[in-house]
This record gives structure tokens, C-alpha cells and sequence, in this order.
């Protein structure tokens, strides 16, 4: 019902990036009904929104409304943390139950990454989303619109009305 992978085994610890692939799959026993993932990350990772353009409420829970899905997210280090191995938790909550399930992200130095493993899976999965993107080029049309500047007057008639009023 909820799978999830990395697509590479390892991460850097300062200013790394990585890429986590949650599949929500069809339970027989369970009618599809608008669900919210949650992720929780180890202290000093962090995440942007999902890649696929699902809505995230306030608790910055990806919101699905079906199973057979899958979520892409990319997870990242801002500033130098700790090495070694951290978990990360992903939970599938629904009205009636909440399923998680754990995976475990090796976080090393820059020059130890030479060892890493890449799942082509997930690295398939993310050109595909990114290739449905709408890309924007030297035809793409931009409009800009410039919004109106409402100006407040203290005076009892506006310029218009001065130049115009005709008083009987």
C-alpha cells in the first residue's frame, strides 16, 4: 500500500540533495478516499514542495485523493550536519488508519560519495515529471500586468470633477 525509495543511497552532508519516491498502491480491502502523507525528516534535512503539483495543507501534508499514485519529493542539507545513518519516516494518513513505513539515508562527506548508488527507477520517474513540465522559451509568450495604484485624496472634489462639475 505505501512504498518508498531514494534515488541515490547516499547524501552529502552540506548542501547535499536527494530525491524521495513515495507510491501509494490499491488495497482490495480499502476504499479510495483522500489521504495525507507526512513526512518527517532528521534535524537539519528539509524538503520543497512535491514535484508532482499535489496541494499541501498548513500541517505541509501532501494531500491525495486516490491510490496508485506516486509523490516525488526532493530532500536537501542547507548547512554541515552530522554523518551517519538517519531515518526517515513516511505516513499514509487516511480517516481510518495510518500506515508508515521507515527508510534509512546514509549521510557522509563530499569526498565519500564516490561510492554511491543510484536507483534509475527513481531517476526515470523524475525526468518523466520533468519533461511534463510546461517549459518556457524564446516563443513562450509572457504578459505582464501591471496592477492599478489607487490614490487616496483629502480634497472635497478630484481633479476630474473640479475641471468638470458644473455647479446649477
Amino acid at each position: 500500500m505505501l512504498d518508498i525509495k531514494l534515488a541515490k543511497s547516499k547524501m552529502e552532508n552540506e548542501e547535499g540533495m536527494n530525491h524521495l519516491w513515495v507510491q501509494l498502491f490499491q488495497d482490495e480491502k480499502v476504499q479510495p478516499q483522500k489521504s495525507e502523507i507526512q513526512i518527517q525528516l532528521p534535524k537539519g534535512i528539509y524538503r520543497s514542495n512535491n514535484l508532482n503539483g499535489f496541494v499541501e495543507n498548513e500541517r505541509e501534508h501532501i494531500v491525495v485523493d486516490a491510490f496508485d499514485q506516486d509523490v516525488i519529493i526532493e530532500i536537501f542539507t542547507q548547512d554541515a550536519i552530522q554523518c551517519g545513518e538517519m531515518t526517515i519516516v513516511v505516513s499514509l494518513l487516511t480517516a481510518e488508519t495510518t500506515i508508515s513505513k521507515e527508510i534509512r539515508i546514509q549521510i557522509v562527506e563530499e569526498d565519500e560519495m564516490d561510492m554511491v548508488e543510484i536507483d534509475e527507477q527513481v531517476v526515470e520517474r523524475i525526468k518523466e515529471l520533468s519533461n511534463a513540465a510546461p517549459t518556457y522559451d524564446a516563443e513562450t509568450n509572457i504578459v505582464s500586468i501591471q496592477p492599478r495604484i489607487l490614490e487616496k485624496r483629502d480634497n472635497e472634489y478630484s481633479h476630474l470633477e473640479k475641471k468638470y462639475r458644473i455647479d446649477y
